[in-house]
């Protein structure tokens, strides 16, 4: 049994999650944790809390599809730090940006009362270069998200730089300051060295489906790891960062190579997203 534990998918322009999870479930999938693109991937253009709530309505829609598949989901919903340095283009101040992202919170706040929504992601900081004052404010975001997120027993997806331990350790104070669960946070799109201070501080951390950093991570056998596709579902740029089936491929030759048996894989796979997501196991 195979789990991808961070993919995003596009029913408009790409194949959708009935596709997508039709075909993860003929390859052993049985979880995916589904989190949505922003709203002008799909068409959603206007920078309006109105394209955000057409944005949610429809990866909860994705979601249901994926339970009629026969799999199980988490569903998340956020405010991507691209989003602020894509408003910042189209003429928006910081002010607004941050103003729209509280708005956006408040709104899945609402889902998540419903029981429609499992938790805020993707939110965070950029990884690519970007203005101080940008980043900056994406900062702010995720703060505003953190306070949500612990007041409404949420679970966060934080996507981040790369940053080893100055990454991990500035989460883990932001955790601490804003008296958020630890066990709630998942640090996804992780290398190796925040895979390394993810463990150390007790954080769930996601690793892409690439050979080479699930090798360089799971020869360790880390208790915290779960992997990711983080598949975007835009036919303009395939695969990327990867597919949902590639990650039964990868920990399949992980497994033949020796790099990992098959209760560490049962353990990756299955055991961990049932205690990550407080799912019932396959």
């Amino acid at each position: 049994m195979f789990s991808d534990a961070h993919c995003h998918s596009n029913p408009i322009n790409g194949l959708g999650a009935e596709k997508i999870a039709k075909k993860f479930k003929s390859v052993g999938g049985w979880f995916i944790g589904l989190v949505a693109l922003p709203p002008y991937h799909y068409g959603f253009t206007d920078a309006s809390i109105d394209s955000y709530r057409k944005a949610i309505t429809l990866v909860i829609g994705e979601a249901a599809k994926i339970r009629e598949a026969g799999l199980k989901v988490r569903v998340f919903a956020g405010f991507h730090p691209a989003e602020v340095d894509e408003y910042f283009r189209r003429g928006m101040s910081l002010q607004e940006i941050i103003r729209l992202a509280d708005m956006v919170f408040r709104l899945i706040v609402q889902y998540h009362e419903r029981g429609l929504i499992d938790g805020i992601g993707e939110v965070g900081r950029q990884h690519y270069s970007t203005a101080p004052p940008r980043l900056i404010a994406s900062e702010l975001i995720l703060l505003k998200a953190m306070d949500y997120a612990r007041d409404h027993d949420m679970y966060m997806h934080l996507h981040l730089e790369q940053g080893g331990y100055v990454t991990v350790e500035s989460i883990k104070l932001f955790s601490q300051y804003k008296g958020l669960d630890r066990r709630k946070i998942f640090l996804h799109h992780v290398g190796r060295e925040e895979a390394y201070w993810g463990e150390k501080y007790n954080f769930w951390y996601t690793i892409p489906a690439k050979k080479k950093t699930l090798r360089s991570i799971l020869s360790n056998r880390p208790r915290k790891a779960l992997v990711e596709s983080d598949f975007i579902d835009d036919p303009k740029r395939p695969g990327v960062s990867s597919y949902p089936w590639d990650i039964v491929e990868r920990m399949r030759e992980l497994l033949a190579e020796g790099v990992i048996d098959e209760e560490y894989l049962h353990y990756i796979m299955v055991d961990n997203i049932v205690e990550a997501y407080g799912v019932e196991p396959p």
